[in-house]
């Protein structure tokens, strides 16, 4: 592990911008590749397929197969959204990601959305930069917690650089991913934030995701903000329900997983083809512009067929995105919320419009309002969506409507999902608990502070040598190899077990337990140090996670003593 004293800071800040650069060049170079994966899909294939355009309904299907295969083959961790493996990394494993994770992650991604897949380019492009961030954080050795910073960096820079909005996308790496506040990490990851934005609007363009008309909303209004809220509350609910309940029906279908991901594209591609140039294939935001202009105009059309028109897309939407990522295809959350949330929020606006005068007019800042309020309340992100919103559409009068829809959808939203949130859910299903993160060995990892250097003994060794070690080295417990392969751990108390007098005779491999209890490298100490105590054993084995009778090392007890040095170096 490094350490740089007084520098520290200063270096941390130096690889935030190299890690800030690299996030905006990937980006810039993940939009460019879907747009071409768009262009042999659609422009190229669909012309020359018979039809007259319906086989863009086998687009996200096959797109789906070739995703699956090599989510499931390669990479299962990226499968659908990826963000709550990522947060699972960062909290539990320090920010380590496997290696395999950033190449499986791009083309699975590309494929996903290129053929038509519902997801967003949000959560791939954070992912890859997460992942570049990990990598450097681990190449110059990093204290476990500099690690973490590096990877928060690399997401935020990702995201900075999609959605052109730096100071959102940096609260969101610390509200939703990070979950905490420092203003020792808010410089870095700030840093990063506009680093990767700026870079990436080089070469995109400084254009706002949105354009929001002219802001007119009254005090007298301000209410209706807050019912929406309340009423996006429910919806988050609803939409956490429903994507959950999508992954849980797939898993439980009885077909290869490669399979599913290609079933999973078949409602896209129904959706997408029958509601053509709406944005339910894709990321969607031609189609949110599309919606939002088409609702303004409502008056000409007649409201209540566009109010039913919305719905039946956001129904759609959801049921793509569902579909897509709950089979195992990969893309991001982020972008397909905000779009359910603003054609939502632009039906609302009507229904207001036709019953309060005041709200008249207003349809595209309700749309705006929905689309953060769905995502503050299922994400868990009230501080994110009331910036993020506004800057993406560089309005910042956005802002005190914003505050209310949030804060009532957010509050309503952890009444009824019980404190969780899409990113959290699958986590907790699994055991995983992210309130237990700030505990004190929680961040620092096994390889820290084990012992790299293992005295062994070999199966066929007498009792009598084992004793003679244990008196030479004050060592309580062996590894047991066989032909340099772990086969089980030997201890001080099997010792004494055998008369003196024949342990000459005796052999390790006939005393020695051989269901060994082990530990990962990329396992917290607070991870360790539960088992220990609830197994009541001094010592654990660490072992390869791949090769689990490859040895890597000892940790012990005493070793949580650096673990708590480690961490306090962390502070």
């Amino acid at each position: 592990m490094r350490h740089w004293g007084e520098n520290r800071w200063l270096m941390m800040d130096a690889l935030a911008i190299t890690v800030g650069l690299a996030g905006g060049l990937i980006a810039v170079l993940f939009r460019m590749l879907v747009d071409v994966v768009h262009l042999l899909f659609f422009e190229i294939l669909l012309p020359i397929l018979p039809g007259r355009g319906s086989a863009m309904i086998l687009f996200p299907v096959l797109g789906g197969l070739l995703a699956g295969l090599i989510v499931f083959r390669i990479a299962p961790e990226i499968r659908g959204d990826g963000l709550p493996e990522l947060i699972e990394s960062l909290h539990k494993r320090g920010g380590q990601m496997k290696k395999r994770t950033g190449l499986a992650l791009l083309f699975a991604s590309t494929i996903t959305i290129g053929s038509g897949g519902s997801a967003g380019r949000d959560s791939p492009i954070s992912q890859m930069g997460a992942y570049l961030g990990s990598l450097l954080g681990q190449k110059f050795k990093l204290m476990t917690g500099d690690v973490q910073i590096l990877v928060i960096c690399g997401l935020v820079a990702g995201l900075a650089g999609t959605f052109n909005a730096p100071l959102g996308c940096a609260i969101f790496g610390m509200e939703v991913v990070l979950k905490r506040f420092k203003m020792v990490d808010a410089v870095p990851i700030l840093l990063s934030a506009v680093v990767g934005a700026a870079v990436a609007t080089s070469f995109l363009g400084q254009n706002p995701a949105f354009l929001v008309p002219e802001m007119d909303l009254t005090l007298a209004e301000l209410w209706l903000c807050f019912i929406l809220g309340v009423a996006f509350g429910v919806l988050s609910s609803l939409w956490v329900g429903l994507l959950y309940g999508a992954e849980r029906f797939f898993d439980e279908l009885p077909l290869k997983n490669e399979l599913k991901a290609g079933l999973g594209g078949v409602v896209t591609g129904l959706a997408g083809f029958y509601l053509i140039g709406y944005g339910v294939m894709g990321v969607g935001y031609e189609g949110i512009i599309r919606i939002l202009d088409m609702a303004v105009n409502s008056a000409e059309q007649g409201y209540v067929q566009i109010v039913i028109f919305l719905l039946i897309l956001a129904v759609a939407k959801a049921l793509a995105t569902a579909s897509t990522l709950g089979s195992g295809a990969c893309g991001g959350y982020i972008s397909p919320t905000m779009y359910v949330g603003a054609v939502m929020g632009a039906a609302a606006g009507l229904i207001f419009g036709a019953i309060f005068p005041v709200a008249q007019n207003h349809v595209s800042i309700y749309a705006f309002l929905g689309a953060g309020a769905l995502f503050a309340g299922s994400a868990g992100a009230p501080l994110t969506c009331i910036v993020l919103i506004p800057e993406m559409a560089a309005d910042y009068s956005l802002l005190p409507p914003m505050m209310l829809s949030c804060a009532a959808s957010y509050g309503l939203a952890q009444v009824i999902l019980k404190r969780s949130t899409i990113y959290t859910l699958k986590l907790e299903k699994k055991g995983i608990s992210l309130e237990e993160s700030e505990a004190v060995l929680d961040g620092v990892l096994v390889e820290k502070a084990m012992k790299h250097e293992v005295i062994s003994v070999n199966s066929e060794t007498p009792i009598s040598q084992v004793r003679a070690l244990i008196r030479v080295h004050n060592i309580r417990g062996f590894p047991v190899l066989k032909e340099g392969r772990l086969i089980g751990i030997i201890t001080f108390d099997d010792v004494r077990k055998v008369p003196e007098d024949k342990q000459d005779d005796v052999k390790v491999c006939d005393v020695a337990i051989k269901k060994v209890i082990t530990a990962y490298p990329d396992e917290s100490m607070k991870q360790v140090m539960d088992r220990l105590y609830d197994n009541n054993v001094g010592r654990l084995i660490v072992v390869d996670r791949e090769d689990p009778e490859r040895l890597l090392g000892i940790v012990t007890k005493s070793d949580a003593i650096k673990a708590y040095e480690l961490s306090a170096e962390n502070v």
